[in-house]
């Protein structure tokens, strides 16, 4: 009978997500053979020998690996408030350790062996294989200011150092953007994978939040977000299939996985409201006017850098993230 395993995702700062897999039991264990055709070097358009090439094509195979085992996530937090002088001050120190093991990835254990160039099963191309054999390890240290210098004033300042390694993309306590790419993706080396290891994909060093809001006379009320961040890695590749395993995912000798340093990320935010009560001295109901401008000095941020190397955009971004955004609002609270 089908065992079905679940395998959590989600920074410590953001809410978890799940991947859900349904994985045979240890006596079953499903076989998906599909065929492939292997063209080295294709000319446009892509002309077939004989039309029973794909029909008696070598095919391949993905499985899942006879000794997989449920991913775990060793996590642990410390966390230190304490109130500065007599106002409304609070200074909170809050750190994170986590360790992951026995995370998923896909590893082809039919790919051409480097001494002989032969495929260890000649009756098959690939042999995609399902396994837990992937780890992690990242620590986060989150220092905090609360803090109201007037009555009318109010300052957040948050500034965040974090660093994860990992060898595999699918990790349980992935990125903002929930990162699960290694699932499906092999390494570049499928008998080592020891240049796998490195900075995982939703790595950024430093973070810094500012956040401030000011109550003006007339029922006006301002606010700010500013936001400066380092960049996330990007792996270098040589856009080749250099070890010919069918995926052009190979990396440049000496290189390890995600050795790139991608741009930075800086923002700020504004907003500006008016509130209006129909009833007076009452908090509710009440109708809120707003207007926000995101970005509003129009920085361009850059996604990240192209890290092929044989594409004329290598080192350099193809894509940004969102310009400078106007948006007016209008609420009832009641």
């Amino acid at each position: 009978m089908p065992v079905k395993l679940v395998q959590k995702t989600g920074h410590p700062e953001s809410e978890s997500t799940e991947l859900r897999f349904e994985l045979p039991s240890a006596t079953e264990f499903t076989v998906y053979i599909r065929l492939q055709v292997v063209i080295p070097n294709p000319s446009y358009p892509v002309l077939f020998t004989s039309p029973d090439q794909i029909q008696f094509a070598t095919p391949s195979v993905i499985r899942i690996a006879p000794g997989i085992r449920t991913p775990c996530l060793f996590q642990s937090n410390l966390s230190i408030e304490r109130r500065l002088g007599k106002g409304r001050n609070y200074l909170t120190v809050d750190y994170t350790t986590a360790r992951s093991f026995r995370l998923f990835r896909m590893r082809n254990i039919n790919a051409p062996l480097a001494t002989t160039g032969l495929r260890p099963n000649p009756n098959f191309i690939n042999i995609d294989q399902f396994e837990s054999s992937g780890g992690s390890r990242g620590n986060m240290l989150t220092t905090t200011l609360k803090t109201s210098p007037h009555p009318r004033f109010d300052l957040i300042a948050q500034y965040t150092y974090s660093h994860t390694i990992d060898d595999t993309s699918a990790t349980m306590f992935s990125l903002p953007t929930g990162n699960t790419g290694g699932l499906f993706s092999p390494p570049a080396d499928n008998y080592d994978l020891r240049g796998e290891r490195g900075r995982a994909n939703f790595d950024r060093r430093h973070r810094l939040n500012l956040m401030a809001t000011y109550r003006m006379p007339l029922a006006f009320r301002v606010g700010t977000v500013v936001v400066l961040n380092s960049g996330i890695p990007f792996n270098i590749t040589t856009g080749l299939d250099n070890n010919y395993d069918t995926v052009a995912n190979d990396r440049p000798p000496g290189v390890d996985r995600n050795t790139g340093r991608g741009p930075g990320f800086a923002a700020v935010d504004v907003h500006l409201s008016r509130s209006f009560h129909p009833e007076k001295n009452k908090h509710r109901p009440r109708i809120e006017l707003g207007i926000d401008a995101f970005n509003v000095v129009n920085n361009v941020n850059y996604k990240n850098y192209v890290g092929t190397l044989t594409s004329p955009f290598f080192g350099r971004a193809n894509a940004a993230n969102a310009r400078r955004e106007l948006q007016l609002s209008l609420q009832f609270f009641f």
